[in-house]
């Protein structure tokens, strides 16, 4: 695929159409073909999402997306609100030609609209943690502890961990202390 101009749309998760819920599984089957099984039957995993956030070619197909809501979770005995983000996903057919941080940046935008919330959260694998930094997330050294939807039992994650300061700093954040998702991870 050369490269298109791509129109970004945040989607209240309610009021996705049958049609854009197959189009985003399409994309997360492209992007995560290992785990086709379940992205034929939903497009997120744990939380369910307050919103997609996704970027469509001029043929309004998905080609970027990721979910993401809010929630008032606990660090170090303290409430945070935190926008928790999962299900990130880019078609292979435009990687590395900056839809991903372009996704970022309009998350971050997005996020900016939203002024209760502290910080954005998400945990990925360590192969992945530099694109999230070169989009403004920073590392922290949290485990987070949350109902896994696969085991149906709680556990906690060491990571890696890293938040986004969105209303509040980057010196807010309480460094080392365990982030209790009070539920599902995103």
């Amino acid at each position: 695929m050369r490269f298109v101009t791509l129109t970004a749309h945040v989607t209240p998760r309610a009021e996705l159409t049958p049609e854009l819920e197959a189009g985003l599984r399409s994309l997360l089957i492209a992007a995560y073909p290992h785990f086709a099984d379940f992205w034929a039957g939903t497009s997120y995993w744990g939380s369910e999402p307050e919103w997609h956030l996704w970027l469509a070619d001029p043929e309004g197909v998905p080609v970027a997306q990721l979910g993401f809501g809010r929630r008032v979770a606990q660090v170090g005995g303290r409430d945070v609100t935190l926008v928790g983000v999962g299900g990130v996903a880019t078609h292979p057919a435009v990687q590395r030609r900056g839809v991903g941080r372009r996704l970022l940046r309009d998350l971050h935008a997005f996020l900016h609209t939203l002024p209760d919330v502290e910080f954005a959260f998400l945990q990925c694998r360590e192969e992945v943690v530099p694109f999230y930094e070169s989009g403004g997330f920073v590392r922290v050294p949290n485990a987070a502890h949350y109902l896994d939807p696969d085991e149906d039992r709680w556990v906690t994650n060491a990571g890696p961990t890293l938040i986004l300061p969105v209303c509040a700093a980057l010196g807010d954040w309480p460094v080392g202390e365990r982030v209790n998702l009070r539920g599902l991870p995103w």
